[in-house]
């Protein structure tokens, strides 16, 4: 087992492996009402309101309706602008959408009616108060550490001040909102500077100072951290001599929004330049599971170029089913290659009903091995999605197609699956299970390769290895659910920007890392409930992957452009989509799901910020959040949901052979400003390095540059995150 904190005994063995006109017969809910905070919001003009708008339609017996269309209209509000015009209600009933005020003041009404009801009408009101602007900066020519006072109008204790880009220390607030003063931050770019005031997304006019590069050296607090531009190090970064010890991190990065760049530095001290040498990174073969992984996206983002309608214009075709029970059969067609493409590599297989519940029906192929579950195992592993994962899923993702009108997601349980690895990889990765695009596509009726419904695809037991590999029963029942909640993402994924939206299916390297947030959310769930052996088997993988990025950021990278990702890029994209929910809610999980937007521009427009600063901060919190010697590390720097130095300690005194150091950063040490050394950098990534100046130590000056000596540049956007630790 494990824990987020102390204590725990981690799992003897851990396997990483990736499966990775409406119907008018239909009951239309008996109402809708409002739920959550949504309703009565303030804001500043022209930002995002902080909560979504939200309205649960329930049926005559008070459960939640799912599937729901739900038409947003703005009613009164000149400039604003919904997430969504039409939302569908999650597995809980719950539709959602977020209003961006326009640049008006006053009061903005939004409408939300049911599609099917139009007399089942709610209104949400909200206001608008007037954003920040600046008029004036005193004294206009300043310093590093300078106090300016910044006048203006409708400053508050939540106004933000940006100088020359970097954001300034605040206090002394007008209680008229006329003005504040700022602390002037260092490392600026010499010359004329913008101030600007933001208050969230909105953001004032500019007014203009000018700055002037400071003479004396940084003199950072402990906790006190920068992220600057390799032009201004020169003449900045200098720090100097100390009658007390001194320890600094350094992380050189790129923070580019675009893919699979790469950038080869040297970092250094007071020494002389040193010849830079790009690291080798060849692909190595990807793994089976990941290459069937590429695949399975691949379709996603093939089906998406189909011209179609939103969801809002488009009937739902597929007539209600027939009550199933325990012991029907039906037919499948299922993959059973993974480049599967022509009708015949898709195998006809005859499914018998093993468990029929409220969310799940499992069908068991006929030919599975005898060795297999039994109706106990069936009704747990029902049960499981039923309670547990289900809920977890769509209330963080919203909902899952229906394109059977049948209001459940099928489980085929079948040893074609199992026939997708073949013996000689079973030692080295196999396919647990996976969901295929096609089924779900209303354009793919036709098609004799689509089931028409929503079907995830599982592994049996064989014990014996009758058909591949020799899967045993625990084997089955430990790893299905879990990459049964990873593949209901990418189900949920699809459905909501191909289907509903009509828009790009998402970039792989976040619809990935959505997927492993779906696996460490059912972890959380279970430790809630207690259930200790669930939470870490849901866990497990994600800490694994993690950690193995965290050993090697230099040679993997975040925003990845090629596959799927590599575990270590899974562990990246993993840690960053954690931060993230960490310092803005889970609420930004839906937000990412819901949207027409894909990729970095996804992730920015559900942030509500640039990502070069999103990656900067992560970036210095996978080292900082929870370090013994930092007694206040900031908010900013911190997960809140892991305590990965503990964790990680756990895991090591448990397993060092998976584990094998406390903590997976281990930065090389430096005395002084004696050092020299060159790396790589990747979007989104970088190297760690601590700096230890011991007490009477001579200053130093640091510089990030290239081959030649110059200051580091480039599309990758290369800066220098640096922290004062002691």
């Amino acid at each position: 087992m494990i824990s987020r904190g102390t204590g725990a005994a981690v799992a003897a063995a851990i396997l990483l492996l990736n499966g990775c006109g409406d119907d008018l017969d239909l009951p239309v809910p008996a109402r809708i009402e409002k739920v959550g905070s949504g309703d009565y919001q303030s804001a500043t003009a022209g930002n995002r309101l902080a909560e979504p708008f939200q309205i649960l339609a329930t049926a005559s017996d008070g459960t939640g309706v799912p599937r729901e269309k739900v038409i947003w209209t703005v009613l009164q509000g000149q400039g604003a602008i919904l997430s969504d015009t039409v939302s569908v209600t999650d597995g809980n009933g719950v539709a959602q959408a977020y209003l961006t005020l326009g640049p008006s003041t006053g009061d903005y009404i939004v409408e939300a009616a049911l599609a099917r009801n139009r007399d089942a009408v709610l209104t949400f009101t909200v206001h608008a108060v007037a954003a920040p602007s600046l008029t004036g900066v005193s004294p206009a020519t300043f310093t590093a550490g300078d106090e300016v006072a910044i006048s203006g109008l409708n400053i508050t204790d939540s106004t933000a001040i940006f100088i020359g880009g970097k954001q300034a220390a605040t206090s002394n607030v007008s209680v008229t909102g006329r003005g504040l003063w700022a602390t002037v931050p260092a490392c600026l770019v010499p010359g004329q500077v913008s101030i600007v005031a933001r208050v969230g997304l909105a953001e004032s006019d500019a007014i203009n100072g000018t700055f002037v590069a400071a003479t004396e050296p940084l003199d950072l607090d402990p906790g006190e951290y920068l992220s600057l531009d390799p032009e201004v190090l020169q003449g900045c970064a200098t720090f100097e001599s100390t009658g007390a010890e001194r320890e600094y991190l350094f992380a050189p990065q790129s923070v580019t929004s675009t893919r699979g760049l790469t950038l080869a530095f040297q970092f250094k001290g007071n020494q002389v330049t040193a010849p830079v040498t790009a690291r080798d990174r060849s692909p190595s073969e990807r793994p089976l599971a990941l290459r069937f992984d590429d695949f399975l996206r691949a379709q996603e983002a093939q089906l998406a170029q189909i011209p179609r309608e939103p969801l809002g214009a488009t009937p739902l075709l597929a007539p209600i089913e027939p009550d199933i029970k325990v012991g029907d059969r039906r037919f499948f067609r299922v993959c059973s290659d993974i480049t599967c493409s022509a009708l015949e590599d898709f195998v006809r297989v005859t499914g018998v009903v093993k468990y029929a519940g409220t969310r799940a029906i499992i069908y068991q192929d006929v030919e599975a091995p005898d060795a297999g579950l039994d109706q106990g195992d069936f009704d747990e592993l029902g049960e499981l999605f039923d309670s547990d994962l289900y809920e977890v899923a769509t209330r963080a993702f919203g909902a899952e197609s229906d394109i059977d009108r049948n209001g459940r997601v099928f489980i085929l349980m079948t040893p074609v699956v199992n026939g997708l690895t073949s013996k000689s990889q079973c030692d080295i990765s196999f396919i647990t299970g996976f969901f295929f695009p096609l089924d779900l596509d209303p354009e793919s009726a036709g098609d004799g390769r689509s089931n028409q419904a929503e079907v995830f695809y599982a592994m049996v037991p064989d014990p014996d290895g009758t058909v591949t590999c020799n899967h045993t029963l625990d084997r089955v029942k430990r790893l299905v659910p879990v990459t049964f909640v990873h593949e209901f993402q990418h189900m949920i994924n699809f459905y909501q920007h191909v289907i509903v939206r009509a828009s790009n299916s998402e970039q792989t390297w976040l619809n990935e890392a959505l997927s492993h947030m779906s696996e460490e959310l059912a972890a959380l769930h279970f430790e809630a409930l207690g259930d200790t052996e669930r939470f870490s088997t849901f866990a497990l993988g994600q800490l694994f992957n993690a950690y193995e990025y965290l050993s090697a950021t230099e040679d993997h990278f975040p925003l990845y452009s090629e596959g799927t990702g590599v575990l270590e890029e899974r562990g990246a994209t993993w840690l960053l989509l954690r931060w993230l929910v960490d310092q803005k809610g889970e609420g930004i999980l839906r937000r990412l799901t819901e949207t027409r937007l894909v990729g970095t521009v996804n992730l920015e427009a559900a942030a509500g910020e640039p990502l070069s600063g999103l990656l900067a901060d992560w970036f210095l919190a996978n080292y900082v959040s929870n370090h013994p010697d930092l007694s206040s590390v900031p908010a900013r720097l911190r997960f809140s949901t892991w305590d990965f130095r503990a964790t990680y300690a756990n895991l090591h005194a448990q397993d060092e052979s998976l584990f094998p150091k406390p903590f997976p950063i281990d930065p090389p040490v430096f005395s002084s400003g004696d050092f020299s050394v060159t790396g790589l950098l990747g979007s989104g990534s970088g190297a760690y390095y601590r700096v230890v100046q011991s007490a009477g130590q001579g200053g130093f000056t640091v510089e990030l540059v290239d081959e030649f000596g110059d200051p580091l540049s480039g599309p990758a956007q290369p800066i220098l995150n640096l922290i004062r630790i002691k």
